[in-house]
């Protein structure tokens, strides 16, 4: 099975590593549907301007276990933790429709999801989100809702810097070296963790916007 997952994750890869799709959301409603709730520091372990909010967690409540490093939470539990420990839909779902247009095409497969806002200085170092040989068990969707383009944010995906359609969903290859950082107090994406597994790859290419 875990070979299964790469040669169907090497499939998806054969369309690209940075794909658009065609579901897509009315990022100002979302905004608006959102305001009200609020936001948890992200990773707060360490002194970086991002904070998140919850669509999924372990038990549907917005306790903000679901926005700490899963390396650092697991060590610091003994127990290990991964994106499909985080499965349960929060509020923030309940009561965004737009928020439902994004998730529902991914519900059956839905893992850690949440969004993250980052302020003026806020950044991911240069990174990649890898796996063991063999344990490609998630995919990456993004979905920039506000001020995720330069001169506002910076996404640089290896040596490309990339420019996003506010509001639609994206899949992007994190197993290859990407960095962010924001020069902008509002930028705010959503990211979506799904399984990977043969049926949400056959939706993925269901969602394809250019086929």
């Amino acid at each position: 099975k875990r070979m299964d997952r790469n040669i169907i994750y090497a499939d998806l890869l054969s369309c690209g590593d940075f794909i658009q799709y065609n579901n897509s959301c009315n990022s100002k409603q979302l905004l608006d549907e959102i305001k009200e709730f609020e936001w948890i520091k992200y990773n707060p372990r360490k002194d970086v301007k991002r904070y998140g909010l919850s669509v999924t967690s372990s038990d549907g409540t917005r306790n903000g276990v679901d926005l700490d490093s899963l390396y650092e939470l697991s060590k610091e539990q003994g127990k290990i933790y991964d994106e499909d420990n985080f499965t349960t839909l929060t509020d923030v779902y309940h009561k965004s429709k737009e928020v439902q247009k994004l998730v529902d095409p991914w519900k059956p497969w839905l893992c850690r999801t949440h969004f993250l806002n980052f302020k003026k200085g806020g950044y991911f170092p240069p990174h990649i989100d890898s796996y063991k040989f063999g344990e490609q068990k998630f995919i990456r969707l993004i979905v920039p809702i506000k001020k995720c383009n330069p001169s506002f944010l910076y996404f640089v995906y290896e040596d490309k810097l990339l420019n996003f359609n506010r509001g639609y969903t994206y899949f992007l290859n994190t197993n290859k070296k990407h960095t962010i950082f924001s020069f902008s107090d509002d930028s705010t994406m959503l990211v979506m963790n799904i399984k990977c597994c043969k049926e949400s790859i056959e939706q993925i290419h269901n969602l394809l916007l250019w086929k």
